[in-house]
C-alpha cells in the first residue's frame, strides 16, 4: 500500500469520527465501572444533599437564605 492510498483512506473527518466513537465507548465503559464501584450509597447521599439544598422537606432552609 502506497502512502497516497493510505492518506486517501484516512481523511481528517474519518480520523475525527473514529476518535469520537472510541472515546464514547471508553467513556461509557469507565463510567459504568465507576458507577458500580461507588454503588447506591453514594447516590443516596447525593440525592439527600440535593433534597437538602433544594428544601424539598417542606420547610424553609434558613441557612441558605442567610447567605
Amino acid at each position: 500500500m502506497s502512502y497516497d492510498a493510505a492518506a486517501d483512506r484516512l481523511r481528517p473527518g474519518t480520523v475525527f469520527s473514529l476518535g469520537v466513537s472510541v472515546g464514547l465507548v471508553i467513556g461509557i465503559a469507565v463510567g459504568s465501572v465507576v458507577a458500580m464501584r461507588v454503588g447506591s450509597d453514594a447516590v443516596d447521599a447525593m440525592r439527600g444533599l440535593v433534597d437538602r439544598m433544594s428544601g424539598r422537606g417542606n420547610q424553609v432552609n434558613f441557612e441558605l437564605l442567610l447567605q
